[in-house]
């Protein structure tokens, strides 16, 4: 085994028996006394009058130097087309923007007192009009303690409405990782579709995302019109099951009725969940939205992708984790006519803003530019 394997199962060891000792604690005091799900991190308090130099920019171009490239650990993303862009310059003096790609190897396998200190950037001027982008499940994966970025804003796939900096902040969609929705499948209209409500995905055994493998979010399936098919075959659960076991009860039948259903087929359904995992952002977003269903969003204090561009509300429908009861019966309970307009808000919203990486590049420069409007 090398030394860079064995030092990660160090830090797993580590950290599971933290998690272990939290979790036993959670179990014998009261609900709601502790939350393990999607803490957010605790920026400062910042805006666009307060924390951003507009005499750097012209509001027609804004240049944006880079300090790396974009490098997300996994998947490849959007922001990869950006250094060919027009409005990339590498003098620092004519930047209007400064981007800072964090989620780096060096930053995500440091510990968290060890990650790099944006302030050794050698135009950092306490973070004035930089932009930290990240595409990590937690904050804390790659990026240094929130409390150290100064006046910079953050452009991240995991943003919280209790930290959230409305006009300054901005988040952005997880890259689609499913290509291959039949193109056709977007036209069907709803309920003429093959399903009515689909999920297909990892059932998350602990802390964020283990609402998954509750009986109310898995007993939503009737293996007729609705089907949640989830599978606990997962590095981390894998990890975890083998110093709980008792984890891992009924991830075999799970399995069985994951191995059955095939995911693309699944797609062709009025509605698809799109629950949070590991983030409150999914992959599934986009492929949803590629496949013409109607997204209905599981998920806490999360800030949904573009927030000023989209009228999500046209388009989605979003439930907290703690009210599962109530998704099967509002979405029954809707009239034809509102779900078929819904549908049509969010074929245009997809075509508009996030049908491909151009697009979403695009969009990402509108939300900057509109923040320097508003």
């Amino acid at each position: 085994m090398s030394s860079a394997c064995a030092s990660c199962d160090r830090k797993f060891i580590i950290v599971l028996v933290l998690v272990i000792v939290i979790e036993s604690f959670v179990m014998v005091v009261p609900t709601g006394f502790f939350v393990w799900h999607h803490r957010s991190a605790k920026f400062p308090l910042c805006s666009m009058g307060t924390c951003f130099n507009f005499s750097r920019c012209n509001k027609d171009q804004l240049l944006v130097y880079s300090y790396n490239d974009p490098a997300p650990l996994n998947p490849p993303t959007y922001f990869r087309e950006f250094p060919d862009s027009q409005l990339q310059t590498s003098d620092p003096e004519k930047a209007c923007l400064f981007f800072v790609y964090s989620d780096t190897e060096t930053n995500e396998n440091a510990w968290w007192w060890q990650k790099p200190h944006l302030q050794t950037l050698p135009f950092w001027n306490n973070g004035m009009n930089h932009v930290i982008i990240t595409f990590a499940d937690r904050w804390s994966e790659t990026n240094p303690p929130a409390e150290s970025i100064g006046m910079a804003s953050i452009m991240s796939t995991e943003l919280h409405h209790t930290a959230y900096r409305g006009g300054f902040d901005i988040s952005i969609p997880l890259p689609r990782l499913q290509q291959q929705t039949p193109p056709e499948l977007a036209s069907v209209k709803p309920f003429q579709r093959k399903y009515f409500a689909t999920f297909k995905g990892t059932r998350y055994l602990s802390r964020e995302g283990a609402f998954r493998s509750s009986e109310a979010f898995r007993g939503m399936h009737n293996g007729k019109d609705v089907i949640v098919a989830t599978t606990c075959r997962q590095e981390t659960n894998d990890k975890l099951v083998r110093w709980q076991p008792w984890k891992a009860t009924g991830c075999e039948a799970d399995q069985r009725v994951y191995d059955s259903y095939d995911f693309v087929d699944l797609l062709n359904s009025t509605f698809a969940f799109v629950p949070a995992g590991r983030s409150p952002a999914s992959y599934r977003f986009l492929e949803v939205l590629s496949a013409g269903a109607i997204p209905v969003l599981i998920a806490d204090d999360y800030v949904r992708p573009f927030e000023s561009l989209i009228q999500w509300e046209r388009c989605l429908l979003q439930f907290s984790t703690h009210d599962l009861h109530r998704i099967l019966p509002t979405l029954r309970s809707l009239p034809k006519e509102d779900v078929v307009e819904r549908q049509c808000y969010c074929q245009q919203v997809f075509a508009s803003f996030l049908q491909d990486d151009s697009t979403l590049v695009r969009s990402v420069l509108l939300s900057l530019q509109q923040r320097m409007r508003s």
